[in-house]
């Protein structure tokens, strides 16, 4: 298979669980975006859990799921591992900001970089570089079926 699908199916979903590891593990749930390099995309308060984490140790593990609950033998997820880092180079963050946007509509408006940077809001921009992916899909693969994925 390609990367294609991979893709398809991560841009179909929105949310992201990440689990991060400073002195004990922790795991969180965010928003997130993706664009056509797999730059994983998603903003969070720097006083979380997972962000101090992230602070201190870059690398994350993730993971995304969708289930049809009338057949459940019809599944995908992604486990993968990345680096992730807040960002501060804004024609990065302007570039996933308005990817990111697409995504989530609703929010244009107020998660913006002028927002960012002048603490307006207090979240700010994290990316996350996958190295792994490994991508479940019943569908293309069968129900033991997987194709891995490095970056």
């Amino acid at each position: 298979m390609s990367k294609d699908k991979l893709l398809d199916f991560l841009k179909s979903q929105k949310l992201l669980i990440i689990a991060t590891y400073n002195e004990t593990p922790w795991v969180c749930n965010v928003y997130y975006s993706i664009n056509d390099n797999f730059d994983i995309f998603f903003v969070s308060p720097p006083d979380t859990n997972h962000s101090k984490h992230i602070d201190k140790n870059p690398d994350v593990a993730f993971s995304i799921s969708w289930y049809n609950e009338k057949d459940l033998t019809d599944r995908k997820a992604v486990q993968g591992k990345g680096k992730c880092e807040i960002l501060n180079d804004e024609n990065k963050i302007k570039e996933l900001l308005e990817n990111h946007n697409k995504f989530y509509p609703l929010w244009k408006e107020i998660i913006t970089y002028e927002n960012m940077k002048n603490n307006t809001i207090q979240s700010k921009p994290y990316l996350i570089k996958p190295t792994y992916m490994k991508f479940w899909n019943d569908e293309l693969y069968g129900s033991e079926g997987t194709e891995e994925f490095k970056f």
